[in-house]
């Protein structure tokens, strides 16, 4: 019996640190980038503020910061990006969080054969990093991403 290679629809997210790979099923919207309101003063350097999405409040992060990526020079800010994500950990809390990202992004089609994994140091919130189409990309962890904005007790500044 042949094996059967199921294709994932894939979103392509450059970001300062890299190139990221998300299921597109998990991304709500991608839209163009406007400055977040600081949540409080002290706040952690991942957590970029709030931002108004959909007459919601959802937090946005800094994935460069929230995976510790080294950051390439920044673009332009007319260059960036807001990707809302679906929560999957706190839906009821949270629904909805989204990150910044530097670029335009690229929608594409995913086989398990077309990744090839390999060997780098193993970091805080990636869950693989992968080699498609003689790219490297990221794989992160969305559980990591959604569990530092819980444990920063975001929450309390969402209504």
């Amino acid at each position: 019996m042949p094996k059967i290679h199921s294709t994932i629809r894939c979103l392509l997210i450059p970001s300062g640190g890299g190139q990221l790979l998300l299921p597109s099923t998990i991304v709500a919207e991608v839209f163009s980038y406007n400055e977040p309101e600081l949540v409080f003063n002290d706040q952690p350097k991942w957590l970029l503020g709030m931002i108004n999405w959909r007459e919601q409040r959802v937090p946005l992060l800094s994935i460069e910061e929230a995976l510790s990526l080294h950051q390439n020079e920044a673009p332009s800010p007319k260059r960036y990006h807001t990707v809302v994500l679906y929560g999957l950990e706190s839906t009821q809390t949270m629904p909805f969080y989204g990150f910044r990202a530097t670029n335009v992004l690229s929608s594409l089609a995913v086989v398990e054969k077309t990744l090839t994994r390999f060997n780098v140091e193993k970091r805080k919130g990636l869950l693989f990093n992968v080699e498609h189409d003689s790219n490297h990309v990221l794989l992160p962890d969305v559980n990591y991403l959604e569990n530092l904005l819980i444990k920063s007790q975001i929450f309390s500044y969402l209504t």
